[in-house]
């Protein structure tokens, strides 16, 4: 199964954190797990495999992404300037500064 397609069983178009891939993972076991589906046994079995499938191929995906951590290519991404995203979400708390 290639990335799209994995991503077309998971029903994810555009762009997906890892997060939202995990969260639509569950949607999906929640209703193809062979044990809570209310489809043909069957049925539920092969699609809880190929979403599993999915899922595993996108996530080793994500991971294998390698992340910038360059000032420029934070604040291109974030629009935040240097120390700005640390005083937002921390603040000059001196546990944490």
């Amino acid at each position: 199964m290639t990335i799209p397609e994995a991503a077309k069983v998971l029903g994810i178009t555009g762009t997906a954190s890892l997060n939202g891939i995990h969260a639509r993972f569950q949607e999906l076991v929640k209703v193809w797990h062979p044990d809570v589906s209310q489809h043909d046994p069957d049925l539920s079995h092969i699609m809880f495999i190929r979403i599993k499938d999915a899922y595993d191929i996108l996530v080793e995906y994500g991971m294998n992404y390698k992340l910038s951590f360059r000032a420029e290519d934070i604040r291109k991404d974030t629009d935040y300037e240097s120390g700005e995203f640390w005083m937002n979400h921390f603040g000059d708390d001196p546990i944490w500064g």
